[in-house]
């Protein structure tokens, strides 16, 4: 019985090494002789290809082009708060629009109350000089004095599709430094008054962030209202209300 056991361990020990032998001499051997290379199991072994699930595949290259994007736009970003002399009253997210200096964020940092508009960035807090307010969509320009600043680049609305990939990126103040949050959704209707999304949660710290796309490029303003829900005016409505 002892005996079999053993010719059985050195008859798989044995069968083992002829695979391994096989696999790395044999079949790279055979690929190189013409009459051998038309099995496409032997052909394949001399290229060294490592076949990858296609899943997989999608899944590493969609979260390497989201973090591009988030780079992308990383520097355009910046806190905007507003104050009553010392009294902290609101604050969002915001993001340069033109490099001179001109931002956009969501009208309810403004108030009649503020005396004192600050926006930082880069580690360092500048005074923001407040320039106009859309009631209707509820954005709001300012402008920092500050000039060669990064700027977002803004998407066509033409091009977007049901279904599509989008990013809400925003800044949230913790020292002196700023922290970056980002939620995931699709797009799931378009039309001329705002993008309605999916996306896993709001926060009132999104209110005036840019929402884009795989590429980091602007395609809408998110606003969180009283009750947390969250809306996106399109770029176009942006553009319109930022004419310079």
């Amino acid at each position: 019985m002892r005996k079999k056991i053993i010719n059985i361990v050195l008859i798989l020990i044995i069968g083992g090494l002829g695979g391994i032998s096989a696999d790395q001499f044999l079949l790279p051997y055979l690929s190189t002789v013409s009459f051998f290379n038309q099995f496409e199991f032997i052909k394949q072994s001399n290229n060294g290809t490592t076949i990858i699930n296609p899943t997989e595949e999608i899944t590493i290259t969609e979260n390497t082009a989201i973090e591009d994007a988030i780079d992308k736009i990383d520097n355009c970003l910046v806190v905007i708060q507003s104050y009553q002399n010392k009294r902290l009253i609101n604050q969002g997210t915001g993001f340069l629009i033109t490099s001179d200096g001109f931002l956009i964020t969501s009208g309810d940092i403004v108030s009649l109350k503020a005396s004192q508009y600050l926006v930082f960035r880069d580690g360092h807090s500048l005074a923001a000089k407040f320039i106009k307010k859309d009631f209707e969509n509820n954005l709001a320009l300012f402008q920092i004095e500050n000039g060669s600043l990064p700027v977002v680049s803004i998407a066509s609305l033409e091009d977007l599709r049901l279904g599509e990939r989008v990013l809400l990126v925003g800044v949230e103040l913790k020292g002196s430094e700023l922290s970056k949050f980002v939620n995931l959704g699709i797009i799931r209707s378009i039309n001329g008054e705002t993008l309605k999304l999916n996306l896993d949660e709001e926060d009132i710290l999104a209110n005036g962030s840019p929402l884009i796309n795989i590429k980091g490029e602007v395609i809408g303003l998110n606003l969180v209202d009283d009750e947390g829900l969250l809306k996106t005016i399109p770029v176009d409505r942006i553009k319109e209300f930022i004419r310079l």
